[in-house]
């Protein structure tokens, strides 16, 4: 069900992530809508998604790309498989800091613990300091917790700002992060077919609007040059293509596309015309761009 008038619900919304408090889910969740969030917490996104689809949250927020790592795959499949829809996004710079107890200072620190993505996006500030363990954990604002929680000494966590806080940790250095333009998308997403409720304003007709859909080709040849050509005689900005092959399928793949439209009567017109081209097209959700 493509996006129709949507209004704005006042109740305090259950958000349900993949992470503690703290985390960088918690601080897009923060950051999207302005009003308090209750958040409902999971350490698995299967988790997180479970939360959503049985009611237990209103919202979910999925990590789906980082700038440096790129697509996150396993989550498009897990957004596809649960029939949830994407209603929102919001993009995240990713700033990393190196922090422990109170008093600690780089000398101290014999671990450093966090996710290991994180670990990774800060590989060339750590390859400084061999002699510091490298553990690997299932969210960095639960290994801040960890070593709040059991006043972990010389160990330190690599985590958000919002951690730090969080638990009672001191950064002892800033912005450890490899590569300074680091930004993770996320996806708002609803376990309900309706729009109803969501916290912000857009026209279902005409607006700035984005378009998330999953699609499957004919085997034939050019058939992908058919689909793009096709899109962009419609005049609209494709802004993502992800391939990934069908499962069981040999030589089969399907592709997540990003499509910036302008109304809902251009992508019904698209998606007339790409019947020829496609074997199977769905729609993951049609919600408001981010504000760039």
């Amino acid at each position: 069900m493509l996006m129709e008038n949507i209004t704005v619900d006042k109740q305090i919304k259950k958000v349900a992530i993949q992470g503690i408090e703290g985390c960088f889910h918690h601080e897009a969740a923060r950051r999207f809508w302005s009003e308090p969030i209750e958040l409902v917490p999971a350490l698995t996104f299967d988790e997180a998604m479970d939360n959503l689809m049985t009611q237990k949250a209103d919202y979910g927020v999925m990590a789906i790309e980082n700038s440096l790592a790129g697509s996150i795959i396993p989550n498009y499949n897990l957004l596809r498989k649960s029939g949830a829809k994407v209603c929102g996004e919001i993009s995240l710079h990713i700033a990393l800091h190196m922090m422990a107890l109170p008093g600690s200072n780089l000398d101290d620190i014999r671990e450093v613990h966090s996710h290991p993505m994180a670990i990774h996006q800060c590989k060339v500030f750590l390859n400084q300091f061999p002699s510091i363990k490298r553990v690997e954990s299932i969210d960095t604002a639960l290994s801040a917790r960890d070593i709040s929680e059991n006043k972990m000494k010389g160990t330190a966590a690599i985590a958000g700002k919002l951690a730090a806080e969080k638990y009672g940790l001191e950064i002892i250095k800033e912005g450890i992060e490899s590569h300074k333009d680091n930004y993770t998308r996320f996806l708002i997403i609803s376990g309900k077919g309706e729009r109803d409720g969501m916290p912000i304003t857009a026209n279902a007709e005409t607006g700035n609007l984005k378009a998330s859909l999953y699609f499957q080709t004919k085997h034939r040849k050019g058939i992908l040059a058919m689909v793009l050509t096709t899109i962009a005689v419609h005049g609209i900005n494709l802004v993502k293509l992800q391939s990934h092959p069908v499962p069981s399928r040999n030589k089969l793949y399907g592709f997540y596309i990003d499509l910036e439209i302008s109304s809902k009567d251009q992508l019904l017109k698209l998606l007339e015309d790409l019947e020829d081209q496609t074997t199977l097209i769905e729609i993951l959700g049609v919600y408001q761009k981010e504000n760039e």
